[in-house]
């Protein structure tokens, strides 16, 4: 399942960052790395964005980056 899959209030596991660099470096450096649990805060209509809690620290994501990050639902 990916990122971009979860609904508002859900929670997960990182499994895998599929990006390619640069992308895959900006997201390590925002915490999203194998293993870190997170929630969706919520996200637009469209899911063109998403506001994700990870660490306690809100990061917003476009949906292009969420489809990217590989979780498990918990």
């Amino acid at each position: 399942m990916r990122l971009n899959e979860l609904s508002i209030n859900d929670k997960a596991v990182i499994k895998k960052i599929h990006a390619k660099e640069p992308l895959k470096s900006k997201l390590l450096s925002m915490g999203f790395a194998r293993g870190e649990k997170l929630k969706v805060l919520k996200h637009t209509l469209a899911k063109n964005t998403f506001d994700i809690d990870i660490n306690g620290v809100n990061v917003a994501l476009r949906n292009e980056e969420a489809r990217e990050i590989e979780v498990e639902k918990i």
